[in-house]
């Protein structure tokens, strides 16, 4: 038993609780118990009135009311003018839903101690809101509002009557009244903490979010153990951005209530703000555990999915909050991440089904419109694809991907010059726009228009597109359409060749400039190629000069004078330093011959694969310092190639 039981009671009030993205304004709890401070009983000898009533209020507390009924009853029976009896039974048939015995009850409480009573309640004031409280129990707000308003109007300094009609109108979706109603009830109790706490949800429902900050710590510094309280904290620094606060505040509330879903909830929509994925994904799991029809948890566990690359988990998650709620408000964003999952899982059709509902509930919103028209181009069905990023455009015209795709989606069916229309226009919004230029550029030249096409195919080099660096050397080397130029097309193969992916294009201009070093060293090129060819390596210098690493003087470079202890990244140096080499700079060379021999620096010793590498190609060229070098390193036998080409050079 405790040691100190309440023997006035009043009926504990009712319970509201929402849930919108994690929020969550728990139990309103009972509204008596915060004004009344416990009456003490001493502990020893005590009537057995007295020792009934204890245990009706301990009954009462654990909610076993019938049992709590009969021990109040027998209080009353035991001591006929026992006031706190005959109230506190009134209060439990109250809550029984026995309004008439409730009533009778208190009727003979208050005929017995008029003044204990009305000191703080009137009868028909309290059992006014009683009613309510019961009526807003079996669902019917309205009547329970009537009720509340009918017991102000009898006793107006009721804070309980104006803390449940603040809760009504918060449940009628109308702050500004609730507010009201709330302000009385504090200016009534200032020390009310759960009347603070709903004082924060009517502010947070106006969007007045510093004020609800305000009312919600000091319902916490009231109440530090209400881990509602604490968890809506926690939202409201999530939707600040503030997501170390929400974090804390989340595990503050998970460590008051563990059983509280939207603690677990804001914990891992924090975590997943801050990147950390299994932390996020341990606290939605845990969210869903506790509530496994928790739409928004699953649909940001498969937002940490689709993170991860796992798509078919994500693709999981999203089908089954969709099963388990088809028609909730997460319903469309569902719809539309499944659509996604399934496009990256090549899964075009079932993807396609997705984005039509998608636009079928939201026909104004590009994006939808244009996720279908990727996925309609997956298929190939490329007239539904043009109808369906046209439609995209129309909505958002300032997109320049839209126009992109559009471009492509026109030039699969061979509409050439809307193709050329719908590139030009994505240009024209992002004139960065690398990849548009490259299109631009190839359906130019699949319609016979070559010279028009050098220049977007340039800018598009330019921009990093090796594919236009590579086609640009082409057409340079054999003069397709444009004038023949021998060093422009070397200056275009080299800038492909640093792609670090060892493509067909990578491969196809090493080959290239491999070439012409070749014939260099064996002096095949008639006067006027050889002149061009120089002049081409000469170009590819000035390129590296341009865009030497980390900002270093190139002059000190050539000398060898790098300071290695200063330099952040020294293996971009060393590459450099190759590349110029490979570009026929004879002060590279010799910067590469004492690395070899004597070693770089502390992590790139001088036997380093990537510089044995450029010793080896360029012997096999027919460089004559790398066939020195392999003939002292042997290597001459390793590899066939450099004998032969070594031996033809030395002829």
């Amino acid at each position: 038993m405790k040691s100190q039981v309440g023997h006035r009671m009043m009926m504990i009030g009712m319970s509201a609780w929402l849930f919108s993205l994690g929020l969550s304004f728990g139990s309103i709890g009972n509204a008596a118990e915060l004004f009344e401070e416990p009456i003490p009983l001493t502990i020893g000898e005590f009537d057995s009135a007295e020792g009934h009533l204890r245990l009706g209020v301990d009954f009462f507390l654990t909610g076993e009311l019938d049992v709590a009924i009969d021990e109040f009853r027998e209080a009353a029976h035991q001591k006929s003018d026992y006031t706190d009896a005959y109230h506190n039974l009134g209060v439990a048939l109250a809550q029984n839903g026995d309004l008439a015995g409730a009533i009778t009850a208190w009727k003979e409480a208050e005929r017995l101690d008029p003044e204990a009573v009305s000191l703080n309640y009137s009868l028909p004031a309290l059992v006014a809101y009683n009613y309510g409280v019961s009526l807003a129990r079996a669902g019917k707000m309205e009547e329970a509002m009537k009720e509340w308003q009918a017991a102000l109007r009898i006793q107006p300094q009721f804070p309980e009557s104006h803390y449940a009609l603040g809760l009504g109108f918060l449940a009628k979706q109308n702050p500004t009244v609730a507010m009201v109603h709330l302000q009385s009830a504090l200016s009534l109790a200032p020390d009310w903490a759960q009347a603070h706490a709903a004082f924060g949800r009517a502010h947070y429902e106006s969007h007045e979010y510093d004020l609800a900050r305000t009312a919600w710590l000091k319902a916490l510094d009231l109440n530090p153990a209400e881990a509602r309280t604490s968890a809506n904290l926690g939202l409201l620094a999530v939707q600040e951005g503030n997501f170390q606060e929400a974090i804390e505040f989340s595990r503050q509330a998970v460590e008051l209530q563990r059983d509280l879903v939207s603690a677990h909830f804001n914990l891992g929509v924090a975590l997943l703000a801050k990147g950390e994925e299994q932390a996020s994904m341990d606290a939605l799991e845990h969210a869903l555990v506790l509530d496994t029809r928790l739409t928004p948890a699953r649909l940001l566990l498969g937002v940490v999915w689709s993170r991860r690359g796992d798509w078919a988990r994500a693709a999981h998650s999203w089908r089954v909050a969709l099963q388990q709620d088809p028609f909730g408000s997460e319903t469309f964003w569902l719809h539309y991440n499944l659509g996604m999952a399934l496009t990256a899982m090549g899964h075009f059709q079932d993807a396609t089904k997705e984005f039509q509902w998608v636009v079928a509930q939201r026909p104004e919103w590009p994006e939808g419109w244009s996720q279908l028209g990727l996925s309609l181009m997956s298929e190939r069905r490329w007239r539904e694809a043009v109808v369906a990023l046209e439609t995209a455009a129309e909505r958002q015209p300032h997109w320049a991907h839209l126009h992109f795709m559009l471009g492509k989606a026109h030039a699969e069916q061979g509409e050439l010059a809307l193709a050329v229309q719908s590139f030009r226009e994505a240009v024209r919004i992002d004139s960065n726009f690398v990849d548009a230029l490259f299109h631009l550029g190839i359906v130019l030249r699949a319609q016979n228009l070559v010279s028009e096409s050098v220049e977007p195919l340039r800018q598009a080099a330019e921009g990093g597109s090796r594919e236009a660096q590579g086609l640009l050397a082409s057409m340079y080397v054999n003069g397709n359409g444009i004038d023949r130029n021998v060093p422009l097309a070397m200056l275009w193969w080299a800038r492909s060749s640093r792609g670090s992916i060892p493509d067909t294009i990578t491969r196809t201009a090493k080959h290239q400039l491999a070439q012409l070093r070749r014939r260099l060293h064996q002096h095949t090129f008639p006067l006027t190629e050889e002149r061009d060819v120089l002049t081409g390596f000469g170009l590819i210098r000035q390129d590296l000069a341009t865009h030497a690493p980390l900002e270093l003087p190139v002059d000190s470079l050539l000398e060898g004078a790098v300071l290695w202890d200063r330099v952040a990244a020294p293996r971009l140096v060393f590459l450099w330093m190759i590349e110029r080499a490979l570009a026929l700079d004879d002060s590279a060379q010799n910067i590469l011959r004492g690395w070899y021999e004597q070693g770089v620096v502390e992590n790139i010793p001088g036997h380093d694969y990537s510089l044995e590498q450029y010793w080896v190609q360029v012997a096999k060229e027919g460089d004559r310092v790398g066939c020195e070098l392999m003939q002292i390193a042997m290597f001459k036998e390793k590899f066939p190639t450099v004998r032969q080409a070594c031996q033809a050079m030395s002829h």
